[in-house]
């Protein structure tokens, strides 16, 4: 009897995922821990190994999105049950996208017109009336502003508008409006989709759905920089090179055992405190930010925190992370002391209720010990909470502390 392929959950959080290439043909025998295929969701490129053997019939097609536990292909026992499934015609049920596609209208036939200038390019005829379409290229047109009547179909019935119609429309420059002699105006449309349509969708979900606050402090750094330099000269002794990240995140392992309620999780019922820290650290690839999760960091020493963090960080620009390494975190670090960003307002990563974030140092004059005026690295800390479990008090305590370990770093490796 056949088995049944579903889109699976990698996350907590994963509600739905985007088939971005089948890594098996149809109709291929497939064993048992084969690659089936490569999916997204939005944190992270994954690969799907087969739970069964079989022979292998694609539902859902590459590009498009299926909800988790959705259908996206069947495993069939021998060549004859593949046969009666295939041509049974299957389609993916649970396809976000799975839009019933309209019968097309019949058109008269168009009146010859003028040709073409040699040479010109000129934007491809309306058509008239309903238009039969894949509700994936109707759901990206519908989000590009595009009318999916001015799409030209190209697959073999030249009826039935598909994805890659949309995207081949979008890729081709058009003049901009009012500019139609203009060869220099050029408006490209970009598709929002994949990872970054993902991360668009969580960034307004969260903002949307929890009580988002932001609060800040500035810090003295000084002597958290000048242990970071001298941590730089033992990097041939410690076998890595220690970062002001590496100590933030070691930071915030000693600091947030003391704040149990900032370091949990809230689905807006019930808060679940977490008695390691799972800090998700922001790494910022070319599809957008990401955030693997170093694993009881609290437990860790500073070298092997930044051993895992860039190992991470590696991993999330190639999109190799697993599942687990992006998913099940406390809270959030982002660090943007590498540009000229002082202060901001970090959002929250539910179901997380803390982010913290950390700003460029800049040199200021400040009151020393003695009371003389001198010159220090100042920066910005500034968290993000969700003010249904953490109100002003509770930050300011949190603020406190994570000052008193900056301006006093010794208390970092002790």
């Amino acid at each position: 009897m056949s088995v049944e392929v579903v889109m699976p959950r990698a996350g907590l959080t994963m509600v739905e995922g985007t088939i971005s290439e089948w890594k098996v043909p149809e109709g291929a025998s497939v064993k048992k821990g084969d690659v089936l295929m490569e999916y997204e969701n939005e944190k992270n490129m994954i690969e799907y190994e087969a739970l069964d053997s079989g022979i292998i019939h694609m539902v859902a097609k590459e590009g498009d999105t299926v909800k988790v536990g959705g259908l996206i292909a069947y495993l069939a026992q021998d060549q004859t049950e593949y046969e009666q499934i295939a041509s049974a015609g299957a389609g993916a049920s649970s396809a976000v996208d799975s839009a019933p596609a309209e019968e097309p209208a019949s058109k008269p036939e168009a009146a010859p017109g003028p040709a073409a200038a040699p040479g010109s390019t000129s934007a491809p005829a309306k058509r008239s009336g309903r238009v039969s379409a894949t509700g994936l290229a109707k759901k990206m047109a519908k989000e590009a502003g595009i009318d999916i009547l001015d799409v030209t179909p190209t697959g073999a019935d030249g009826i039935r508008v598909r994805a890659r119609d949309v995207e081949a429309y979008l890729a081709a420059p058009r003049p901009a409006a009012g500019c139609a002699d203009s060869a220099e105006s050029v408006i490209t449309e970009i598709p929002w989709k994949g990872v970054r349509a993902a991360i668009a969708k969580n960034m307004y979900n969260s903002v949307q759905q929890t009580a988002q606050c932001t609060m800040a402090c500035e810090v003295n750094a000084t002597k958290l920089l000048t242990l970071r330099e001298s941590l730089k000269q033992d990097q041939e002794m410690l076998g890595v090179k220690i970062t002001v990240n590496d100590l933030l995140c070691k930071m915030l392992g000693k600091v947030m055992l003391k704040h149990p309620m900032a370091n949990a999780t809230f689905d807006g019922s019930t808060l679940y405190e977490h008695s390691h820290v799972d800090l998700s650290v922001a790494v910022a690839t070319e599809d957008g930010l990401m955030v693997p999760v170093v694993k009881h960091i609290d437990t860790m020493t500073l070298t092997e925190i930044s051993r895992k963090v860039k190992d991470l960080a590696e991993r999330a620009k190639t999109k190799s992370l697993l599942p687990d390494e992006s998913s099940g975190a406390s809270l959030t670090i982002t660090n943007v002391g590498m540009f000229p960003i002082h202060m901001a307002t970090p959002i929250l990563n539910p179901p997380q209720v803390l982010i913290v974030g950390v700003g460029q140092p800049v040199q200021k004059p400040v009151v020393q010990e003695d009371g003389t005026i001198g010159v220090g690295s100042m920066m910005n800390i500034f968290v993000t909470v969700d003010h249904r479990v953490i109100d002003g008090m509770m930050t300011g305590r949190l603020l406190a502390d994570i000052k008193a370990y900056i301006e006093h770093p010794e208390m970092i490796l002790a």
